[in-house]
């Protein structure tokens, strides 16, 4: 997610669009899946939720920094990166989405 950003700020993209530029990274997780011969559980996994989350705490860091707080862009990287391991991996954890009210498990009678 942080190369994502990191390209679309360079291009000159609003950090709100650099923050979403993230999220298409996750269609590399989505393409692994595809070429592995993995089941394709797009909507039962977040990967978009995770890279998104990285993606916005990479631009919220980068910004905070050019406001004058002293954040070391190794510092904002590594946030960025522990961020979206973090919920990839308490969702494995939990052995079902992060979304899982979104995808109607919840409401099931």
């Amino acid at each position: 997610s942080v190369a994502g950003v990191h390209g679309a700020i360079g291009m000159g993209l609003h950090p709100l669009v650099a923050a979403t530029s993230g999220v298409t990274m996750s269609i590399g997780g989505i393409l692994r899946d595809v070429f592995c011969g993995r089941d394709l559980a797009v909507a039962s996994q977040s990967y978009a939720f995770a890279t998104g989350a990285g993606s916005t705490v990479y631009v919220l860091t980068r910004e905070m920094a050019l406001r004058g707080y002293p954040i070391l862009a190794v510092f904002r990287i590594l946030l960025s990166m522990g961020t979206t391991v973090s919920l990839r991996y308490w969702e494995f954890v939990r052995g079902e989405p992060l979304l899982a009210p979104m995808h109607g498990r919840n409401n099931e009678k």
